[in-house]
């Protein structure tokens, strides 16, 4: 207890894997709750369920900010293509956009809006 006053005793804080027991009770409920936010691509569940609890946790909050912003991921391609493409986007980009994690349509999202400025 090197940095700690004498009697007192340190705390650590939680890990990941122990905050996301105590909030949404499992892996499995978060990976849920996540799922349940939008259309994900095929096969997102079981990738999701490899990846780590931090990521989750971060994957859950952009989640939420994307669905708080455009109200769905379609309204999120909508208003990226539209930024790019004013007279008309090809089929194509939006199949592109599909595939993309809803952090990677939130960065599409503000390049566009930066390149227009």
């Amino acid at each position: 207890m090197a940095n700690s006053k004498k009697g007192t005793a340190q705390v650590n804080p939680p890990t990941p894997k122990q905050r996301v027991e105590k909030q949404f009770g499992s892996k499995a409920a978060l990976v849920d709750k996540i799922l349940a936010l939008y259309d994900a691509p095929e096969g997102s569940r079981s990738k999701l369920m490899q990846s780590a609890n931090s990521k989750l946790v971060t994957h859950l909050h952009n989640t939420q900010r994307l669905i708080k912003d455009f109200g769905s991921r379609d309204g999120a391609i909508t208003a990226i293509l539209a930024l790019r493409y004013p007279k008309g986007a090809p089929e194509s980009e939006k199949t592109k956009l599909q595939a993309f994690s809803p952090w990677r349509l939130m960065d599409a999202h503000r390049q566009a809006t930066t390149a227009k400025k």
